[in-house]
């Protein structure tokens, strides 16, 4: 026999509220199944459940945006910073100047280049480098192009920017989150009050017809396990 199966997710809670909400309005001219104040409820609890499903999907995507600004930004930085390093290595072998200079901007004297494998540390290297060639211009160097150091630095405060523009998008979505949370236990609720509600007021009609006018109200029956084809079996018998 199948058994009565309730939404377990946001879509299919919004999809039964409007199913349920429209058919208990057609209803309610000729043989209404539920009670005005449940109708009410129905109706405030569903506009609160939309409108609050409609904003967790745009604080996600105003998040994903950040994110994904945020992650463009630091791949920028990084080919600018793994450039800069690159381009500093042959440069100072090239013109021979003394590897000390590799010190400057954070590199071993042996011109080995950091690791990056961490934000941090791409951070950490460009700030190095900023600082690193105002040093070595000091010292009588010339100032590294292709990149520059500037440009390193211009790539730096854009990552730094859209890093920060991260955690409050972050944080609205997480509140967002927990709204719906809560809102899920009353919609659970509500929507066992109205199947409860219509079973009792439909306890003397046969079981097949209750799950058939169940269903105009949006509700769903599954079968168990190979129950389903049993009764296909016996359908076909007695038609038969």
């Amino acid at each position: 026999m199948p058994y009565l199966s309730y939404p377990n997710s946001d879509a299919q809670r919004i999809t039964f509220m409007r199913i349920s909400l429209s058919t208990a309005k057609n209803d309610a001219a000729a043989k209404p199944l539920l009670p005005d104040d449940l109708m009410m409820n129905l109706e405030n609890v569903a506009t609160a459940y939309n409108a609050t499903y409609d904003l967790l999907n745009s604080s996600l995507s105003h998040r994903q945006k950040e994110v994904r600004e945020k992650n463009e930004a630091m791949s920028s930085l990084s080919i600018n910073v793994r450039d800069f390093f690159a381009v500093l290595k042959r440069r100072t072998y090239r013109k021979e100047h003394p590897t000390e200079i590799f010190r400057l901007y954070g590199i071993l004297s042996d011109g080995e280049l950091p690791k990056i494998s961490r934000e941090a540390d791409l951070l950490v290297a460009a700030e190095a480098i900023v600082f690193g060639d105002k040093k070595a211009v000091e010292s009588g160097y010339p100032a590294m192009s292709n990149p520059s150091a500037s440009e390193v630095q211009e790539k730096l405060v854009a990552a730094r920017k859209e890093i920060s523009e991260v955690a409050p998008a972050d944080r609205v979505y997480n509140e967002v989150q927990k709204d719906l949370e809560m809102q899920r236990g009353s919609v659970d609720e509500l929507i066992r009050e109205i199947s409860d509600t219509i079973q009792f007021v439909l306890r003397k009609h046969s079981v097949s017809n209750i799950r058939r006018i169940m269903r105009t109200y949006g509700f769903t029956y599954r079968y168990l396990k190979g129950e389903k084809q049993k009764a296909e079996v016996l359908k076909e018998k007695q038609e038969v």
